[in-house]
């Protein structure tokens, strides 16, 4: 079969960089597109005063181990961001600078600040780090973070939250078949079975 799925994230959500991992895999396997949606999650928290789990708290504990666990699972290299979380907003604002040019290079942008964030633990929401990301990708970076910091692409970032917390999204990562929403990692056998008998 062939179809769409949107998919919002949060570069500074580690359960994202595991869900895009095994949403390439869904979509190569059943020749779908994917719509990647980087979002201020942030944003979306304080609109519902929703606060995550601190790393210390009981919650915040498990996440970190689980997060590792699922990552090993997957065959991904992890290692923790510092900071955690991090700002992930110019980031996001690069990630739509590109879309407007060529989605693929949107794309490939995304999957390199996944890479560095979780595949080797650096800070994503440092400049110079963001410059030199862009540049190994064959990208003008300084040019990068100049354009971010324009109103429109700040607009895009801010029209795209503001479409998620429409669609009813709360947490990252958050897949859409259709209008059927599935929120987390952890929920790639009910997308693949929608898609099955679909």
């Amino acid at each position: 079969m062939s179809g769409t799925i949107d998919f919002y994230f949060d570069f500074s959500s580690s359960y994202s960089y595991i869900g895009q991992h095994r949403l390439r895999g869904l979509a190569e396997k059943y020749g779908l597109r994917i719509r990647w949606k980087p979002i201020a999650l942030g944003a979306i928290f304080k609109a519902m005063n929703h606060a995550p789990p601190t790393g210390d708290s009981v919650k915040g504990k498990y996440i970190w181990h689980d997060v590792e666990r699922s990552a090993e699972q997957c065959n991904l290299p992890y290692h923790w961001p510092d900071p955690f979380p991090f700002n992930s907003i110019t980031a996001a604002r690069i990630f739509w600078c590109l879309a407007d040019e060529d989605r693929q290079q949107a794309v490939d942008w995304a999957l390199a600040v996944f890479h560095a964030s979780y595949g080797e633990g650096r800070d994503c929401s440092n400049s110079d780090v963001l410059q030199g990301l862009a540049e190994k990708c064959g990208f003008d970076g300084q040019a990068l973070l100049a354009a971010s910091k324009e109103d429109a692409i700040k607009k895009k970032l801010q029209q795209v939250t503001a479409e998620a917390t429409e669609r009813g999204v709360f947490g990252a990562p958050t897949f859409f078949v259709g209008d059927e929403m599935y929120w987390g990692a952890d929920r790639f056998e009910q997308i693949e079975r929608s898609l099955s008998l679909g």
